[in-house]
């Protein structure tokens, strides 16, 4: 999968949950990958935006087997983890990018997180590793 369809994958998942224009997500996370790509050792990555306007903060998980090149320094990411925060509450944003980062140097988790077989699987496998680095 390429990087701007991961992007746009993500984007159309947060536009749908938050009630908010896709295109304006989708331009946040290519914008926040222009500036420095957010992929992580270990086959991880975090794009991640703050937007005006956004209800809340959401925290939008998938697997993609086959990897997303997010930065040519990193392995391809199989876990993507998007994050749209609202730009109101920034430190909302920082504090789960935070969690996140904790939970993308587990390997235990991450072996865990990869393990999931359907969305809702992952989210659970997601919450449940973000209460143990809460």
């Amino acid at each position: 999968m390429a990087l701007d369809e991961a992007l746009s994958r993500l984007a159309v998942l947060g536009g749908r949950t938050l009630g908010v224009g896709v295109r304006e997500l989708h331009e946040a996370l290519r914008m926040r990958e222009r500036i420095r790509p957010t992929a992580l050792p270990g086959g991880v990555a975090v794009p991640h935006a703050i937007v005006r306007g956004l209800p809340n903060t959401l925290v939008v998980p998938m697997l993609v087997r086959q990897g997303v090149q997010f930065d040519p320094l990193e392995s391809p990411s199989t876990v993507i983890i998007g994050l749209f925060g609202n730009a109101d509450q920034p430190w909302h944003h920082v504090k789960i990018l935070a969690r996140l980062a904790k939970i993308a140097h587990d390997p235990g988790a991450l072996a865990h997180i990869r393990a999931a077989t359907t969305h809702a699987d992952l989210v659970m496998r997601l919450l449940e590793r973000g209460a143990v680095h809460a």
